[in-house]
């Protein structure tokens, strides 16, 4: 009877300690968005592209949502998730939106756009745009930001900051009040991980 119990507690208790590297975002229910998008009802045909990962899976936008913010970060076809970097950390989200690749049209990668493009914004109401970098192999999507010269990419579990990387970004504004003046550069081909 006693391994018995014991066999009941283990079954029960495991989905606890699963998983216990991710980091689900949830901070406020009611912030919910109704045009989140589940891996089974979006049609990637429609979603854009911001890199390839190291198993060449493409990698697609996504806005997660978290601590009452929009992070950018990154999905793929089936996976149902998005992985945004934070706080020194890959938080994988499951409260997410998949902008269309409409949004960006005129948009496109460049070391020191003119105009950069906003696709989020962080707690503290900074606007975020869309950088990506080479890694390992894969160039995987981040977040930068006014004045920060850097580009943060969620990868392995972790925050990852590159110093080499370009910026989403137009010499001319696509849509108003999508695009803020971008200040940063890539500049040496440090890598370090996040705080």
């Amino acid at each position: 009877m006693r391994i018995f119990s014991l066999l009941l507690i283990f079954i029960f208790l495991n989905p606890i300690w699963a998983n216990r590297s991710h980091h689900h975002g949830y901070d406020n229910p009611s912030n919910y968005d109704s045009h989140n998008h589940g891996h089974d009802s979006f049609l990637f045909a429609d979603a854009f592209q911001t890199g390839i990962d190291t198993n060449r899976k493409p990698l697609y936008l996504c806005i997660g949502k978290i601590f009452n913010s929009d992070q950018p970060g990154k999905t793929w076809e089936g996976y149902g998730r998005c992985n945004i970097a934070y706080g020194g950390k890959e938080y994988i989200v499951d409260r997410f939106d998949i902008p269309s690749r409409a949004r960006f049209n005129g948009a496109y990668w460049q070391n020191y756009p003119e105009t950069a493009v906003r696709v989020g914004t962080d707690t503290n109401g900074t606007p975020l745009f869309l950088c990506q970098a080479y890694f390992r192999g894969s160039s995987q999507p981040g977040k930068t930001w006014p004045g920060y010269n850097r580009c943060n990419i969620s990868y392995g579990g972790r925050e990852i900051i590159i110093d080499r990387y370009m910026v989403l970004g137009t010499n001319r504004p696509v849509q108003a009040g999508k695009h803020h003046r971008y200040l940063g550069r890539g500049t040496t081909i440090h890598i370090g991980v996040g705080p």
